[in-house]
């Protein structure tokens, strides 16, 4: 993958990103994790270990196991996806900054 094509990408998931803050909805929302996932997998290697603030993000105050309601589950999306974000903002200016050796500086390469 090519830098341009990372940013290309990343700002892509941020857009969208934004979007389900603003308007959070499970299945966009299930998808983007998903996308978002598989773009820091490739370019940064898998997290088998997340940072313990990143397991926290989105506990509601409710006890653990029990359901949460519609309002609930709006703030857990909106919650998880800024704390993404915040990833990914700060991955796109590293590689805009300061490259990455796993991305080529081809901008003609596509994204596979």
């Amino acid at each position: 993958m090519s830098r341009a094509a990372f940013l290309a990408a990343t700002d892509a998931l941020i857009a969208t990103g934004d979007a389900i803050v603003a308007q959070p909805d499970w299945d966009r929302f299930r998808a983007w994790l998903l996308e978002s996932d598989a773009l820091l997998e490739r370019v940064w290697g898998r997290m088998d270990r997340y940072h313990l603030a990143w397991l926290n993000v989105g506990r509601d105050s409710a006890p653990p196991g029990s359901s949460l309601d519609d309002a609930g589950t709006r703030r857990f999306m909106a919650e998880v996806a800024s704390g993404k974000l915040a990833v990914l903002r700060t991955m796109r200016i590293a590689v805009e900054r300061q490259g990455w050796s796993l991305l080529s500086d081809d901008d003609d390469e596509e994204v596979r």
